[in-house]
């Protein structure tokens, strides 16, 4: 009987940590594609002029920048 629960035990531990090692892993995989490496520029570029000109606020003369302007000169502060 002992010998048992000691066995079961053992293999709920080996399942635990199969399941934390693969769960961490697939964290690991995700960063590729959620954040660290995303290029800064593409995502500014989905923004619209408002929200760019708001991330902007206290840099003068912006009012007439388009796009492009808008996100480089974001890019330099």
């Amino acid at each position: 009987m002992n010998l048992t629960t000691n066995a079961d035990r053992v293999m709920m531990f080996c399942i635990l940590a199969s399941m934390a090692i693969f769960d961490a892993f697939s964290t690991l995989l995700s960063i590729f594609k959620k954040g660290v490496f995303v290029d800064q520029k593409s995502l500014l570029m989905q923004k619209t002029n408002r929200e760019l000109k708001a991330m902007l606020v206290g840099v003068e003369k912006i009012s007439k920048l388009n796009k492009k302007q808008l996100v480089d000169l974001i890019l330099l502060s």
